[in-house]
């Protein structure tokens, strides 16, 4: 086995994995402290002590480690995971946690029973079943067995959740667990795609032709909503989720779903948010933003702004933006008012992309969960930065979150640039590993700005490393 370093999550979990720089996992986790997808710390909300939870394709048990903290030792998580080595630091992993709640199987599931090849990837993450024919890297055989033996031979009764994320198995997992789902109907956190151009629509419809209706996140609200199969879903999209009726109102009675019938249709939102945000003062900019260090040096101008009227659909979206935080909303008002916003925003941004509407854009898209929106609106904003300069002669939003406690100084457009950069390193790639030495200029930008996180600071440091390691092994 490779040689291992232990890593912690921000959640105090430790995870064994490899220690190389080379590798998606060992890479993230240095360089971000956890893994990437919003919907680990979702999952992280909706377990409880006590809870029983499965995951297929544990990989180095980034899930499986924090869904063990979060059920404890009342609970349990069945972890699978075919890979060999992969398990081996997995295995690591959990005794250094100490869990005993954790059951590894060193098995894939599939359709059926029996075995198969699998063919391994220097990334993990990325080893996959091989049906019907030879495997064209390395590989090796796996047992397989499937979802419904599993509930006889582990006497499954009342499973919570289910994550998988099997590289191109879903559907057979699926095909091969029918009174799985039928009879313990757990949420579900599915894949969706493996890149931008590769979803697996067919999933979808397998889960809906067994009583689930999909669902996606909203990460600024941490709570799910129905997938609108009738619009685009956005290609930063990686995983789903879907359960039943009755798993749906559970999780709505927690705060942490919204049902289909829980919101208007969607020509009625964005009118009736309007009316309602004009009807309540509370949520007007001069009350939620006007005090916060980046917007206090702005706020007379905002306000001769708004006395001429121009301003008005910003000063609305503005409002809609702020009830969206406001956490003793109901979620359905935060997530409808959230909604309004970015639609406000995006609609007047592709009229009129002016002052710093693209700011807000990007701010209310990240929340939304509509990633890609937010990477163009930070793209154009920066160009529009070089060219133009800086406008702040009306009501904005930080395009980060954590640049509403800094003041914008030396001045305006260096606050600006910052904070753009920042969030484009954030929002424009999963990791700083996907962009390899390309990421450097920006890092170094962000660097000589002066106001960039502990992360940027971390993920600079490791491109560093990976290009002065490279270069070491080009001269040996």
């Amino acid at each position: 086995m490779a040689e291992a370093t232990v890593l912690f999550m921000v959640d105090g979990v430790q995870v064994v994995v490899p220690d190389s720089l080379d590798l998606i996992t060992p890479y993230v986790l240095r360089e971000q402290l956890d893994f990437f997808e919003d919907e680990l710390r979702f999952v992280r909300l909706v377990l409880q002590p006590g809870h029983k939870v499965v995951d297929v394709g544990a990989n180095y048990g980034v899930y499986t480690l924090s869904m063990a903290k979060r059920v404890g030792a009342t609970g349990h998580v069945w972890a699978f995971e075919p890979t060999s080595s992969t398990a081996g630091f997995l295995q690591r992993g959990i005794a250094a946690n100490g869990f005993e709640q954790v059951t590894l199987e060193q098995t894939a599931v599939s359709r059926a029973s029996g075995t198969a090849q699998l063919a391994l990837h220097n990334h993990s993450e990325l080893n996959s079943i091989v049906h019907g024919e030879s495997p064209t890297s390395s590989s090796e055989t796996v047992l397989l067995v499937t979802l419904d033996e599993c509930v006889d031979r582990y006497r499954w009764t009342d499973i919570e959740l289910i994550k998988i994320d099997a590289e191109g198995e879903e559907c057979n997992i699926v095909s091969g667990g029918p009174l799985f789902f039928r009879d313990l109907s757990p949420l579900v956190q599915y894949e969706l795609r493996k890149n931008a151009d590769d979803v697996n629509f067919q999933l979808i419809h397998d889960f809906a032709s067994l009583g689930y209706d999909s669902y996606r996140l909203v990460p600024g609200l941490n709570v799910l909503v129905p997938l609108r199969t009738d619009l685009p879903i956005d290609p930063y999209t990686l995983n789903l989720f879907c359960c039943k009726a009755s798993r749906a109102d559970a999780l709505a009675a927690r705060g942490m779903l919204l049902r289909a019938s829980d919101l208007p249709d969607a020509g009625d939102s964005l009118e009736s948010q309007m009316l309602e945000t004009e009807q309540n003062a509370g949520y007007h900019w001069r009350h939620t933003i006007a005090h916060l260090p980046y917007a206090a040096p702005y706020a007379s101008a905002w306000e001769e702004a708004e006395a001429t009227g121009k301003s008005g659909e910003v000063i609305q979206a503005m409002s809609l933006y702020a009830r969206s935080r406001d956490p003793g909303a109901s979620p359905t008002r935060r997530f409808l008012a959230l909604e309004g916003s970015f639609l406000t925003l995006k609609k007047l941004c592709t009229r009129e992309p002016t002052k710093l509407r693209l700011a807000s854009l990007a701010r209310a898209a990240h929340d939304f969960g509509e990633r890609a929106a937010g990477v163009n609106a930070l793209t154009v904003l920066l160009a529009n930065i070089h060219q133009s300069g800086v406008d702040p002669s009306e009501p904005f939003l930080a395009p980060l979150e954590r640049f509403d406690s800094i003041a914008p100084e030396p001045s305006t457009a260096h606050w600006l640039v910052a904070a753009v950069l920042e969030q484009l390193e954030h929002r424009e790639r999963f990791s700083s590993f996907y962009a390899g030495p390309n990421a450097r200029e920006r890092l170094e930008d962000i660097r000589a700005l002066g106001l960039g996180s502990p992360e940027m600071t971390r993920r600079l440091n490791l491109v560093h490393l990976r290009i002065g390691r490279a270069n070491a092994e080009r001269n040996s």
